[in-house]
């Protein structure tokens, strides 16, 4: 709910509320964000009052009001040269220099709200107030845009500017909101990583200065997500107050934390000024992304809550809201580029027969796309590998029960391939220079629109051609050599992007059934606007259980579990090497898009039923899983163990997840604890069913055989692959206060004394769920 009241701008969500007013000086200010503030009758308290302007400020106007300086203020936008020494959300180069200042004028609330032309946004906002604002003198005008999302306690902003004057503008920094907040002893909570390690989480205290969290690679890249964390004092998983911000772009981001010496946090968000100069001639206007912001006052889960509500709800095309997402296997990890029909039909016997839903045929059906090396851009089928074509393998597919996807990269191409011989000049780079290769790949330049029209003819004419009704759309490397033919170096980067959400637009409105999948070497692209237009992403490349952790731990801060691709892969990982309990790869796929990647014909018969059971486990609490609040309990950063926990919307089930590290000597009790259970419900409490490889317990199996045997020789050997060692059973009646509150103990985890079926087998990197259903009082 949006309440004008004379100079004054109150907007209300479920839980939130964000007070802003025009002041002496007609400049908006914030003047609160935080919990919501009923009765907002007398606003005089909330005010921040300057009697005095502090020594050596420059005042905006003493004609006006003598104490107040620009550099003071809680700005919600700010222009260099009128005595706020901050960083400014708006730089402009013009004729006259860079001095702008950007005064209020009147404001709208509107409820007819219409989508961005060339930049998505999100859907189903309940209201929007715009502030416009003017530089009389420049002739320039500044839109201030606030949708308001009241379900989820969000609030998405974004900045349109209007050249009125006769005279070009050069735009080299325009960010799509600025927030002023007084300090509450703040710590920055970001994302950064790289290749097979995205979503590293770190906190830092906001000290003095300038802290940049940004991306210069033409994405928003795996080094550092556009989201980010704001935690008041002592604020932890489960209390205090955390915002959250995020941007609804695709390309070079910038995200910036200043502390001034006045005690003053400055928050801003938006495309990267990095390589920005943008021509904005007279009568156009340039319009920022959306970016988002929420506030929760119980901690990280609650404004996390609140982003996943809002990707679910708002980002996330309407025909895949809510919707269950299959569970997949793609080819990838069990055959590279090395396939036949043959082969891929095996697979797909072996799949349907375990439960998989959907069968991806990876890289390499294209023709002459034997590596990595050559072929992109070429999509001719590969009649070698398919001779039947397309099609013919689709249909094959879908009447062994499963559903057909495929994998393309339509915004690359090989220097060897028929594409790059017709058009060299369709690329991003001056071949004169010389131009720095990724994976042995240059970057079309979507900038020019018959470089989109030969991706969207390219791409409709393969979906025409089979049933195809999933898509994964990668993106493999960075770009580099910012040069174009046809488009100026300061808005190549920009138009870049959206000749991207034009081709993207273009394809998923003819195939709105087709489900999307993005992907960029991982989760090198993994932002709200690419979910804005494919409903899920590739979260990483590493596909090791224990690394998995770290890295959807980090995501699931600021994505909902509906939108993370996680697979069930070889062990050991192809990506470390690292061994891991096949149970536990499944544990921690299982909160994300489940999916397997790896070649079923190598499974024994162990592991085929370890591996039906977990299908079997995920399609009967999916729902719970893809959509059930996610709380984390406990960081593995912090303690030797992550838990994870999701809860039904009602409260009548949950599922807590515990994932050990390395394994200690003599092991503590372990407490398993979760939240807003209802404290006065009864819940049965079953742990999922995990058996144990024999060769877990090496040679201690001689303690317990009648005869000795090798641990390691062919006889274990062979017995290993058919036979199992029980795992503990764990069964309890519980209320949902002894949940929330901590009092359930579960059996001693193993310790080298004893085992039997009161006991825990971890051992290193292993895992459990735990599964909760109301039973009444």
């Amino acid at each position: 709910m949006i309440t004008c009241k004379e100079t004054l701008f109150h907007i209300e969500t479920s839980k939130t509320s964000y007070v802003l007013r025009v002041n002496e000086i007609n400049h908006i200010v914030n003047e609160y964000y935080g919990a919501r503030l009923k009765n907002l009758d007398d606003t005089s308290a909330i005010i921040e009052k300057w009697p005095y302007a502090y020594g050596s400020s420059v005042i905006y106007d003493e004609d006006k009001n003598k104490a107040l300086s620009l550099d003071l203020l809680s700005l919600e936008t700010s222009c260099v040269g009128k005595g706020d020494y901050r960083e400014p959300s708006v730089k402009i180069r013009s004729a006259d220099g860079y001095v702008f200042d950007f005064t209020y004028k009147h404001h709208e609330v509107r409820k007819d709200i219409q989508p961005l032309e060339n930049l998505p946004s999100p859907r189903d906002a309940d209201e929007e107030l715009i502030i416009f604002l003017s530089d009389d003198f420049a002739k320039v005008a500044l839109e201030l845009h606030y949708l308001v999302f009241t379900d989820c306690d969000a609030i998405a902003r974004n900045v349109v500017l209007i050249n009125n004057s006769e005279s070009p503008l050069y735009l080299e920094k325009l960010m799509s909101m600025q927030l002023d907040l007084i300090n509450r002893d703040f710590s920055l909570l970001n994302l950064y990583g790289g290749w097979i390690s995205e979503a590293q989480k770190t906190i830092r205290k906001v000290t003095p200065g300038i802290y940049v969290n940004d991306s210069k690679t033409g994405a928003s890249s795996n080094r550092h997500n556009p989201f980010f964390m704001l935690m008041e004092d002592k604020a932890n998983l489960n209390s205090g107050g955390v915002y959250a911000f995020n941007l609804m772009y695709s390309g070079n981001h910038q995200e910036l934390v200043e502390l001034s010496n006045y005690g003053k946090v400055r928050v801003q968000i938006g495309i990267n000024p990095y390589c920005f100069d943008f021509k904005v001639k007279q009568g156009e206007a340039f319009v920022t992304p959306y970016a988002v912001m929420t506030y929760g006052d119980r901690g990280l889960n609650s404004a996390s809550q609140n982003m996943h509500s809002f990707v679910n709800h708002h980002v996330i095309k309407k025909a895949f809201e809510m919707m269950e997402r299959p569970i997949l296997l793609n080819n990838w990890e069990a055959t590279y580029f090395k396939f036949t029909e043959t082969k891929l039909l095996s697979l797909a016997r072996a799949a349907k027969k375990i439960g998989i839903e959907l069968f991806v045929l990876d890289d390499g059906w294209f023709k002459n796309r034997d590596d990595d090396t050559k072929a992109l851009g070429d999509y001719e089928l590969n009649k070698k590998k398919l001779p039947r074509g397309l099609g013919t393998l689709a249909k094959k597919i879908n009447d062994l029960g499963l559903k057909f996807g495929l994998w393309f990269e339509p915004e690359m191409v090989s220097e060897d391939s028929d594409l790059f011989r017709a058009h060299p000049d369709w690329i991003i780079g001056n071949r004169e220079r010389g131009i720095s290769k990724g994976r042995h790949q240059l970057v079309l330049d979507l900038s020019r629109k018959e470089v989109c029209d030969y991706i969207v003819d390219s791409l409709d004419e393969v979906l025409g051609s089979a049933n195809i009704e999933y898509v994964k759309w990668d993106y493999n490397r960075h770009i580099s050599d910012f040069f174009s033919s046809m488009t100026k170096a300061g808005e190549l980067l920009h138009r870049q992007v959206l000749g991207l959400y034009d081709v993207l637009k273009r394809i998923t409105d003819k195939y709105p059934h087709v489900l999307f999948e993005g992907c960029s070497s991982g989760g090198n692209r993994f932002d709200l606007g690419i979910l804005a237009y494919m409903p899920q992403t590739w979260a990483s490349d590493d596909t090791d259980a224990y690394e998995r952790i770290h890295i959807q731990s980090g995501y699931s801060l600021a994505y909902p579990l509906s939108s993370i691709g996680a697979h069930v892969s070889a062990s050991p990982s192809h990506q470390l090497l690292r061994n891991t309990p096949i149970d536990t790869r499944f544990n921690v796929a299982a909160f994300g898009v489940l999916g397997y990647e790896l070649d079923l014909s190598h499974l024994d018969e162990v592991e085929t039923r370890a591996v039906k059971a977990q299908i079997s486990f995920y399609k009967k609490h999916r729902r719970l899983l893809q959509y059930g609040a996610f709380y984390q309990m406990q960081f593995s950063d912090d303690k030797n163990a992550a838990v994870w926990m999701v809860l039904s919307e009602d409260k009548k089930e949950g599922i807590i997840g515990y994932f050990n590290g390395l394994q200690k000597p003599n092991p503590k009790t372990t407490i398993l604890q979760g939240i807003d259970f209802l404290e006065d419900e009864r819940y049965a409490m079953n742990v999922r069913p995990q058996d144990h490889n024999i060769k877990k317990f090496g040679g201690l199996i001689n303690m317990v055989l009648p005869i000795r045997v090798n641990e390691n020789g062919f006889l274990v050997n062979q017995i290993a692959h058919h036979k199992v060692m029980p795992g503990e059973k764990e069964s309890y009646v519980v209320t949902g206060a002894m949940i929330n509150h901590g009092a359930i103990k579960l059996n001693p985890e193993w310790a080298g004394v004893g085992y039997d079926e009161r006991v825990r087998v971890l051992g290193d990197f292993g895992s459990r769920l735990y599964h909760f259903a109301i039973i009444g009082k």
